[in-house]
């Protein structure tokens, strides 16, 4: 599938049904609705990340994840997305998703085409409520990371994403049991998997 292709079947899945919870749930930690049931009244911090597509100079398709730094947060050095809380700068929540990628990546807004919204899901831990959204870039960009928020990134194929296997932890930290995949030797677990995972049973 070039890119082209891969695009126009992204236009198509936009009026799709989306797998929602079911699919997260897939890779939800196992203590997931208890936290949620002990959050109930707290008021939710709105955040985005971007799922932000594109074509490297060998024609694969490719997406962008981030190794954070360490620092004292519950995220700390973790696999994620790009993205993060809402600014009062911010118009809406697709300009959060756009500034923090450009932020934490060095892409250009402007180059970064919305497709659509994945399922929201909610991050006890943090009390953060994530939209995941979707952007395709049409060309070749140059990832910057930022040394103060980003360590390193991962760029997996998305022929690869979709032949990913579930994996469950056994006394592994920081993870204890919960399900996770393996990218590029980095474990991704939480909501990063979770919402990975939407993805992947959208396209199958």
């Amino acid at each position: 599938m070039n890119f082209n292709e891969f695009e126009h079947r992204l236009i198509k899945l936009k009026n799709k049904s989306l797998p929602g919870i079911k699919s997260q749930l897939e890779l939800a930690p196992p203590n997931r609705l208890k936290l949620i049931k002990n959050s109930k009244g707290d008021k939710k911090k709105d955040a985005a990340v971007s799922l932000c597509f594109f074509q490297d100079s060998d024609q694969n398709i490719k997406i962008p994840l981030i190794l954070r730094n360490t620092y004292d947060g519950v995220h700390s050095n973790q696999i994620s997305f790009p993205g993060g809380k809402k600014d009062k700068c911010d118009d809406n929540l697709i300009q959060t998703a756009k500034r923090e990628t450009a932020e934490e990546i060095g892409l250009n807004q402007n180059e970064m085409k919305f497709q659509f919204k994945l399922t929201d899901i909610y991050i006890p831990p943090s009390n953060f409520l994530v939209r995941p959204y979707i952007f395709t870039i049409n060309s070749t960009p140059k990832i910057i990371p930022n040394p103060k928020e980003v360590v390193k990134v991962l760029s997996p194929k998305v022929a690869d994403i979709l032949n990913l296997k579930i994996r469950n932890s056994s006394n592994k930290k920081p993870i204890n049991n919960y399900p996770y995949f393996i990218i590029e030797d980095h474990i991704v677990w939480g909501a990063t998997a979770m919402i990975l995972n939407e993805f992947r049973a959208l396209l199958k």
